[in-house]
């Protein structure tokens, strides 16, 4: 959620020490133009600035207490009439004092209380300046903070709840437990080394390395889950495959509910992909598509065209769904089907899964019947696809079904064990990337208790930027630096 209200020079308000500033910071936390908007206000000054623009004293028995106030600027001027809330520290968001104030939604107003706070010894809070804060003062872990970002973008029902069991921790545990687990490998071996003279089996490096088995392939099946997660996140990719004027954009446009897509009876219209988000309600609540339009297959003299050929191929190749669509009303259909067998046979998407979808109901006749069927059965043989749907982007008839169809499948893709924890950030892959890299050193190539703690300590500390606690602060700012701000 970006903020479009600034103080009138921005620049003027940041701080050169950015997120090391320990300066009271201020910001919108809702959008204006509503009933209310939220202000909120953090550090050592934030009661004293408080005081001034509403003289209104905090004490201790104000804390969490809503407090309607008059906010006035420096020559007395009524400026709103508000609520506030104080939050002593440390019980806060971001462990520090805390002020948040509800205005009326005026964006005039929230500007002018802004710009006095910033008169006031405060600044212009970073993106995600407050949860920085919260973390640099222990109030949350990293990994709490990231699922705050992922809960104000989740578009879907899987993402939200996924964002949620990171939130309460369930994505540190695992980590931690790790992290806790490798450090004993490293103490154990530093006492084996220490001990060196002695035979004893417990810290022998061929019992400390089948302990570290178990390791490796947990963070192997956690560095696996990326793919999955950025599903819960981003959405199915979805790809519409088919010949030139089938009536692939029109029903690409059915789907979205919009004109995505130009539409034209030329072959060869869409000469790119066209990708678009799209959300449906499921079984078990909403879920996001990425849907991708793609150009239509046929061999091609034109030398644009046949990129974007290329492309609709790689569309298909990444997909994990596939919407096959033939002309319903071509009495050739059977016939041009079998440059898409071919092609589907050639790019190995026999293994993806399928939906057929047949166009144009609204002119089809009984005489095209047969050679119809005749197509669906041999793009049945070669795809395996279970299920057809006729539709007509004339009258939408078929469309909902072909969604329902579209739904259940997804939801197949989304399935997860409780408390199966899924990466969701390609920092975290990195991260975890690297720590294997040294744990699998340490197994195959350490030849003594000093090279194996040496990099089994490497391998631990690779992981910082899942549990946070290990990372430099700037490391940090740059981590939160694409949060919203306000939050």
């Amino acid at each position: 959620m970006s903020q479009e209200l600034q103080p009138a020079s921005k620049k003027k308000h940041l701080d050169p020490a950015g997120y090391l500033s320990d300066k009271t910071i201020a910001a919108l936390c809702s959008p204006t133009g509503g009933a209310i908007c939220i202000l909120r206000l953090s550090g050592e000054s934030a009661f004293k600035i408080t005081e001034k623009i509403t003289g209104i004293v905090l004490i201790k028995d104000l804390d969490r207490r809503a407090t309607r106030v008059w906010i006035h600027d420096d020559q007395g001027k009524r400026i709103d009439d508000a609520i506030l809330i104080p939050f002593f520290n440390p019980r806060s968001f971001t462990g520090e004092d805390v002020v948040e104030f509800f205005l009326h939604g005026s964006s005039i107003i929230a500007q002018k209380v802004l710009d006095l706070m910033f008169s006031n010894e405060a600044r212009l809070a970073l993106p995600g300046e407050f949860s920085f804060r919260a973390v640099k003062n222990g109030k949350m872990m990293l990994s709490q903070a990231e699922a705050v970002k992922e809960l104000i973008a989740a578009e879907n029902d899987f993402a939200l709840d996924l964002a949620i069991e990171k939130l309460s921790g369930s994505q540190h545990v695992l980590i931690d437990q790790i992290r806790t687990d490798l450090m004993q490998l490293v103490t154990l071996s530093e006492v084996g080394i220490d001990f060196s003279d002695q035979d004893i089996d417990e810290v022998s490096l061929p019992r400390l390395k089948m302990r570290l088995i178990e390791i490796i392939k947990l963070l192997n099946h956690l560095m696996g889950s990326f793919d999955r997660g950025k599903r819960f996140l981003d959405g199915i990719p979805v790809s519409i495959f088919g010949l030139p004027n089938a009536g692939k954009s029109s029903f690409f446009n059915s789907l979205l509910g919009e004109d995505r897509s130009i539409v034209s009876n030329i072959p060869g219209t869409t000469r790119d992909v066209v990708r678009e988000k799209l959300n449906l309600r499921g079984e078990h609540g909403y879920v996001s598509f990425k849907l991708s339009d793609t150009a239509g297959l046929r061999k091609s003299g034109d030398e644009i065209e046949e990129i974007g050929i290329e492309r609709s191929l790689k569309a298909a190749k990444d997909a994990d769904l596939i919407l096959v669509i033939i002309d319903g009303v071509d009495p050739n259909v059977a016939e041009a089907t079998r440059f898409l067998e071919k092609l589907a046979t050639e790019t190995e998407l026999g293994r993806k899964r399928f939906i057929g979808v047949t166009t144009k109901k609204d002119l089809l006749f009984e005489t095209e019947t047969e050679e119809l069927n005749n197509a669906i059965s041999s793009l049945n043989t070669v795809l395996k696809i279970d299920q057809w749907y006729s539709v007509s982007s004339v009258n939408l008839e078929g469309i909902t079904e072909v969604a329902q169809r579209m739904t259940a499948l997804a939801e197949g893709f989304l399935e997860r064990s409780p408390g199966e924890v899924l990466l969701t950030q390609f920092e975290h892959v990195q991260a975890v990337k690297k720590s294997l890299e040294c744990l699998k050193r340490a197994m195959n190539e350490a030849s003594d208790l000093v090279l194996f703690a040496t990099d089994v300590r490497h391998g631990m500390n690779e992981l910082g930027p899942l549990i946070g606690e290990t990372l430099p602060d700037d490391v940090l700012g740059k981590i939160f630096s694409d949060f919203c701000i306000g939050k």
